[in-house]
């Protein structure tokens, strides 16, 4: 496809301006719809220049009306603050606090009826509007079937309701005006009120200037008060406007003409070249790219570069072109992602393409990582408390996402960053703290500056909070000098040119701004809140933008959609084109409604449409190549739709021959990862896994251990065998298994409080009766005390959220189970229930033979309590959930190996065989002692002692349904109808099977994907 060279818009009206006022520029002004677009003026300017010259005026329209008005614009806060003591004046009772949303929305409406209506116009719309809520009020008030009498009544009870509403619409007015009033008495002005004001002296001052002509170039919209300066000097003959215009523009209904077709019969009819064809002139391709999310948008544009620089002609064009590519990014969010995504390209003469890019567009402090972290400071000193020592404590979760900022993960001059914040972190957790004392976290921190700015309690001082925020940036300032690059974007130039140290200052002039404004309103208001403090602060910090260090006239330049205003470039990609983005989504109306602003002329989100619309389309009429990538909505993701732009281009290619642009469309996809990437997860048990399983063996596994190898064998090796274990996390909202644990211990302290034995006794038995627990269920502070104390113990605190509704399920549960031991005592033949121990480790080993070789197996398990009922032994296990009758029952053992479902059934017989074992092997002292202590209790009580030819039994109690009691067990045959030695050899052959299993070197463990 042949390319000719498209001269820009901007060039073509510097040639004009220069062939027609030629001599004296000193008398006319350029104004431009940008600063960006005037930076290219002068440069087209200098090149059609054939002499030395003074270069006329060159100005944004908010530039010139600032000229022409003698106004300063004030910032948002000493607008919202003026605002505030004008509105307090008419509502006495209301606060900063309240005012500050409204003040906000104020400012945008007041500037939006200034841009577009005059002071009679205005006066008008607000009568009509009070009118109209006063209507709006009473008609509410109305029903159907409603009488006269009726509605008197309701009117009257909301007298005073309907007074404060119809105040505040009779309010708005007199605010408007009494507002422009205040601040032109002190010669400051919101954007709106310059360019009324600059609209209203706008002979007297264009006279005063000296200025004899005003050329507008570039412009699509424009607001009700530009379109009456632009007209007003035309007629005066002191104006000319050029405009980029489509002859499709003109067509009714298309968006990208909503403007345009207005000014035609007005100050545009002189534009001579008003309409052309841009879609025929030249040709050119187009396309259209689907790519599944945003970070392979980010690669896509990496890649679109790389290919448009990927020979020595097409680099030096790149180079000796002013404007050779465009990437636009109707998400300024991509922006981060974009700049890491860009090649490495390396010029013939050394330079490289990071030294011919700019960044126009700048990035929102609001997407930096420091205005991410002073969102969770704020969050932390909002939720700090006193605990019950009266100590100041910070909130666990807010403490661990400031050490996890990347400001807290570098190395430093003084100490290791990275080493401090992790020996924090991994504290809190080992200690499940939820809520820490500040001056630990000061403590823990070495006292470093950076640890007393963030971990210091405002007490609800803003003067507090703008110590502390000054002390961050001191700090910061001096982290960055040590670690430069943190965001790996910074000039390697040192902190002063990074984008981090920019970063900084940008945020310390806001700071002093703050500094110096607040202590004046505060004297006038009285106390200010640190909740208004946050709102100012994050509401200027969102309008601050970070620019980056580049040439501003590079033959990259990557800038938002709105700063391509009047510019032309040859390659043009632009990102994010879906609905939501391209346009962007439609946002609500503040306080004026979307009829009343349709009425009375104001703009509404269709306006803003049509305004993008003109810059989508406008991109079409010099480049030769525009791509255009957008999420595809069946890739999964939630980007949307495609952007209805990029379809009704589509629609008008279709349906018009003589266009020479060539369009396709077609899937973008990120380079395929390796194949085995795809592939599901397996490790084949070699001779050093089979090692490893056998000394796991020989140390001893439990029988949660043998249900993880029956349940996924991977498990079983990360776990057990190799010992990866997941992460500790502190639990603020306790999960099962801990729900589970603080059941187990109030169990077990419980028992032995019954019959005064301090909660840690490991060794004494003892007997309950019925007397024990009716005197516990009896005694309402016993149940309670006992959830508090084991709590404490657990380091878990249960007064609020869901730990608090735990805590009562907790007392519940405890409170049936009590109930129900009463039941099975009273069931018993002798009323007494002997209890051996709780929590003891019982273990038993023995050999198996595998190919020819004895390996020695040890199995171990934790029972929670072992006790005696009627001569029998029992081990009992606690479950706080509940069971299926089907878990409980089991056709053969060998199904015990294939079926996961059978891990409780399995557990039970690994606890029946441990204590079984114990009883018969005379080695086992420990157990001996117990049992011979158990009996001597027995004895003492009179009750039937141990006989262990009765085997032994083994059982839950489920919690979620205690009423069904101790639950045990049932196979092929019950387990109480083998005799000892036989339920020992069937379990020791299941385990030897079992063994085999986990040392088969010929089988691979595979991860189910």
């Amino acid at each position: 496809m042949s390319e000719t060279y498209q001269i820009p818009f901007l060039e073509t009206v510097a040639q004009k301006v220069y062939k027609e006022h030629k001599g004296d520029f000193t008398k006319i002004i350029i104004v431009l719809p940008s600063r960006r677009a005037g930076m290219y003026f002068k440069q087209y300017f200098g090149q059609v220049i054939d002499q030395i010259t003074i270069a006329p005026a060159i100005l944004s329209m908010e530039g010139f009306a600032e000229r022409l008005s003698n106004l300063v614009k004030a910032d948002s806060v000493t607008l919202l603050f003026e605002l505030f003591k004008l509105y307090k004046k008419k509502d006495k009772s209301i606060t900063i606090e309240k005012f500050a949303p409204l003040g906000k929305s104020l400012l945008r409406e007041f500037n939006m009826i200034d841009n577009n209506l005059t002071a009679d116009q205005a006066d008008k719309m607000f009568d009509h509007l009070r009118e109209a809520k006063a209507i709006e009020h009473w008609a509410s008030s109305l029903g159907d079937d409603e009488t006269i009498e009726k509605v008197k009544e309701e009117l009257l009870s909301k007298k005073e309701s309907m007074q404060d509403f119809l105040e505040f619409w009779e309010n708005l007015s007199s605010t408007y005006f009494d507002f422009k009033k205040e601040l032109k008495k002190q010669g400051l002005a919101y954007g709106g009120l310059a360019f009324r004001e600059a609209f209203d002296k706008l002979e007297e001052r264009i006279e005063y200037l000296g200025v004899e002509k005003v050329i507008f170039a570039g412009f699509s919209q424009m607001s009700g008060v530009e379109q009456s300066i632009v007209q007003t000097l035309t007629d005066l003959g002191k104006a000319q406007s050029y405009f980029d215009a489509d002859k499709r523009y003109f067509k009714l209904h298309h968006e990208a003409g909503h403007y345009l077709r207005r000014y035609v019969s007005g100050f545009a009819a002189q534009h001579v070249d008003f309409q052309k064809d841009w879609w025929s002139t030249h040709n050119k391709s187009v396309s259209l790219k689907a790519i599944s999310n945003t970070v392979g948008e980010a690669k896509f544009a990496g890649e679109w570069l790389t290919g448009l620089l990927d020979t020595p002609q097409k680099r030096e064009e790149f180079k000796t072109t002013l404007n050779h590519t465009a990437i636009l990014l109707p998400d300024e969010a991509l922006l981060p992602a974009l700049l890491r995504s860009l090649p490495s390209i390396t010029f013939e003469d050394g330079s490289t393409l990071a030294e011919l890019t700019n960044i126009t567009m700048g990035m929102s402090f609001s997407k930096t990582p420091l205005f991410d972290l002073l969102r969770v400071i704020f969050q932390l000193q909002e939720r700090i408390r006193e605990n019950d020592e009266a100590v100041l404590c910070a909130y666990f979760k807010d403490v661990q996402n400031i050490l996890r900022h990347p400001y807290f993960q570098y190395t430093n001059s003084i100490k290791e960053f990275e080493e401090i914040s992790t020996s924090i972190l991994n504290e809190i957790t080992e200690q499940q703290m939820v809520w820490i004392p500040l001056e630990k976290l000061r403590e823990w921190g070495d006292q470093h500056p950076i640890y007393a700015a963030v971990f210091y309690f405002w007490a609800n001082d803003y003067r507090n909070a703008l110590k502390s925020l000054n002390d961050l940036v001191t700090t910061l300032a001096d982290v960055l000098k040590a670690n430069p690059d943190v965001l790996g974007i910074s000039s390697s130039e040192g902190i002063e040119n990074s984008f981090e140290g920019e970063l900084l200052v940008q945020f310390y002039k806001i700071l002093k701004r703050l500094e110096d404004t607040l202590p004046q309103f505060a004297q006038d208001n009285g106390q200010l809140s640190i909740y208004i403090f946050k709102q100012l602060l994050l509401e200027l910090l969102r309008g601050a933008t970070v620019p980056f260090t580049g040439v501003p006239i590079a033959p990259l330049q990557i800038m938002g959609m709105l700063e391509s205003r009047a510019l032309d470039f040859k390659n043009v990609l632009v990102l994010s084109c879906n609905e939501g983005k391209l346009p962007i989504k439609k946002t609500v109306e503040a306080i004026i409604p979307f009829d009343t602003r349709t009425q009375f002329g104001l703009p509404t989100y269709l306006d803003n449409d049509a305004a993008f619309a003109y810059t989508f389309y406008r991109l079409f009429h010099r480049a030769d190549h525009l791509t255009f990538a957008y999420l595809d909505a069946n890739s999964g993701s939630d980007a949307g739709e495609m952007s209805r732009l990029l379809l009704q281009v589509k629609e008008e290619l279709s349906e018009d021959p003589s266009c020479k642009i060539n369009l396709d469309s077609s899937v973008w996809l990120l380079s395929k990862a390796d194949k085995t990437m795809s592939e599901p997860v397996s490790i084949q048990k070699t001779e050093i896994f089979a090692e490893r399983i056998k000394n796991r063996l020989k140390r001893g596994v439990s029988p949660s251990a043998v249900n993880s190898f029956i349940r996924n064998p991977l498990t079983f090796i990360d776990e057990k065998v190799i010992g990866l274990k997941d992460e500790d996390e502190i639990e603020e909202d306790l999960d099962n298994r801990t729900f589970g644990n603080l059941i187990h211990l109030a169990l077990e302290w419980g028992l032995r409080r019954m019959i005064g034995l301090p909660d840690k006794d490991e060794d004494t038995p003892f007997v309950l009766r019925k007397k024990d627990f009716d005197k516990a269920l009896n005694d309402k502070t016993f149940i309670p005390k006992l959830i508090k104390d084991v709590a404490k113990e657990e380091n878990v605190e249960m007064v609020r959220g869901q730990n608090l509704l735990l805590k009562a399920v907790a007392e519940n549960l405890l409170q049936r189970y009590f109930r129900n031991q009463i039941e099975e005592i009273e069931a018993s033949e002798t009323g007494a229930i002997t209890v051996v121990g709780l929590e003891k480790f019982v273990d038993h080993q023995f050999d198996v033979e595998i190919d020819g070789e004895k390996v020695r197996v040890r199995l171990s398990g934790m029972a929670d309590r072992i006790d005696v009922v009627d001569g029998k032994l029992r081990v009992v296990d606690y479950k706080s959930g509940g069971y299926t009758s089907a878990d409980l029952t089991c056709k053969n053992w060998m199904e015990l190996l294939e079926d996961e479902h059978k891990g409780k059934l399995l557990q039970l017989i690994i606890y029946r065989y441990l204590l079984t074992s114990a009883g018969f092997d005379k080695g086992n002292a420990n157990f001996q002692k117990k049992i011979t202590r158990a009996n001597f209790l027995l004895q003492k009580e009179g009750l039937p002692q141990i006989d262990l030819s009765k085997g032994v039994a083994s059982g839950f109690y489920f919690f979620r349904k205690i009423t069904d009691g101790l639950k045990s067990c049932k196979m092929d045959q019950p387990l109480g109808e083998f005799t000892d030695l036989e339920f020992l050899d069937k379990t020791e052959k299941f385990i030897e099977e079992l063994v085999k299993k986990m040392l088969d070197t010929s089988i691979l463990l595979e991860d189910v994907m």
